[in-house]
């Protein structure tokens, strides 16, 4: 069985725009070769579109985005996602949301680098450096 780990948003934006010297690019690369099953929100490939739009040209976004969609898995925002993260004592509603799609494919980890807005999650917490120091190095 594989394990299941939730991609927060803030990490593919490392990765296209290379804010963390390819460190997860790179670690995208080492768990295609794994068995997880990696998961996103579907509004994370929006607002992916939205803050990359302005840098890279038509061609080169739609290749990333179907990519992404193509090789991980989407969760879909519902009701009873937005009623828990408004629910929560998550600070950032943002965050809340991450979390519960993360929770409602039971996700064992998930992989951010806005750990501190997490201090209330149920499952492991990990930033990308993290992982890549724990299990790439």
């Amino acid at each position: 069985m594989s394990v299941k780990i939730y991609i927060d948003t803030n990490i593919y934006l490392n990765s296209i725009l290379n804010r963390d010297k390819n460190i997860s690019r790179d670690m995208f690369i080492f768990l295609s070769e794994m068995d997880v099953e990696l998961y996103l929100n579907d509004l994370s490939i929006m607002n992916i579109h939205y803050i990359i739009r302005k840098k890279f040209d038509r061609d080169f976004i739609k290749k990333e985005l179907k990519m992404i969609q193509s090789e991980h898995n989407l969760v879909s925002i519902d009701r009873e996602i937005i009623e828990n993260a408004l629910d929560s004592e998550f600070k950032d509603f943002e965050d809340g949301v991450q979390y519960f799609c993360a929770k409602s494919v039971n996700a064992e980890l998930i992989i951010t680098d806005n750990k501190k807005d997490f201090k209330h999650s149920e499952i492991t917490i990990i930033s990308a450096r993290e992982f890549y120091e724990k299990y790439m190095s």
